[in-house]
């Protein structure tokens, strides 16, 4: 009985809040784009109309084509399909933008409630001066050394970025 109140309740404030949110056009339009990206990028090795494009693929006899109905955006100078390679750079793309945000928001909430917690304590102090000397560094020069130190790789690069994008966080 409680359970099916709750429940109730939870459904009244979802139809409510997105009776709010569908009464914006531009909110609507976003999200249709949000999910039709990460659909493409979920789905881009059953819908691609060219999957081995992606990879290492050439075909000069097909290169630097104009947009057609064979390739919907044309080919590039090796000979493969852009609008392929545009399906599988979403994969990367929402990757990146997960991994990024992983990076930044959790070790930020993290520090963030334990200097909370201990306001005025020590353990505060340290935390803010750790911070401080992060924000001091310019993050361009720190992305750049984190790169120069680790093995090249798609993992060290977004790690690069979250430093970078540290401020929009902040």
């Amino acid at each position: 009985m409680v359970h099916n109140t709750l429940l109730k309740r939870r459904l009244e404030g979802l139809k409510k809040n997105w009776y709010k949110f569908s009464k914006n056009p531009v909110s609507v339009v976003g999200l249709f784009f949000v999910l039709a990206v990460s659909f493409v990028a979920v789905f881009a090795p059953y819908i691609s109309p060219y999957p081995a494009h992606a990879g290492r693929y050439v075909n000069f006899e097909e290169a630097s084509q104009a947009p057609s109905l064979k390739h919907l955006c044309g080919t590039d100078v090796f000979g493969r399909d852009i609008l392929s390679r545009i399906f599988f750079g979403f994969r990367y793309s929402l990757m990146m933008g997960v991994v990024v945000l992983s990076l930044v928001v959790i070790p930020g909430v993290v520090l963030g409630l334990v200097a909370g917690y201990y306001r005025g304590t020590w353990i505060d102090t340290v935390i803010m001066r750790i911070t401080d000397v992060f924000l001091a560094v310019p993050p361009l020069i720190l992305a750049l050394a984190i790169c120069s130190v680790l093995t090249p790789s798609v993992f060290h690069a977004m790690m690069a970025v979250s430093l970078i994008d540290r401020k929009s966080v902040v």
